[in-house]
């Protein structure tokens, strides 16, 4: 077996490529990790689109509903008057 003798310039060129090694990794890295950023926020957007459309969709539900809703007090105080209506004219309750 040859021995070959080590250098300090044979050494600094072995230490500069495993450098410029290290550094295309790290490229490949970046580009990937780029990419994968790229693609969660499009999925991000995407699903903050679909959840926005969906409340607004909630909301005018909602509103639709409150249109035909009827408060509690005023309910109690319209069966009272019907209930005085109907003991007025000797109506039988059909409740």
């Amino acid at each position: 077996m040859v021995k070959k003798e080590v250098t300090i310039e044979n050494l600094a060129i072995m230490v500069a490529k495993g450098f410029e090694d290290v550094k295309e990794q790290m490229r490949s890295v970046d580009e990937a990790s780029e990419e994968r950023t790229k693609d969660l926020e499009i999925q991000m957007k995407e699903g903050f689109d679909h959840t926005h459309a969906r409340l607004s969709t909630i909301e005018r539900d909602i509103a639709e509903i409150r249109k035909h809703f009827v408060y509690r007090d005023e309910f109690e105080d319209l069966m009272g008057r019907v209930k005085y209506l109907e003991l007025k004219l000797n109506i039988q309750s059909g409740k």
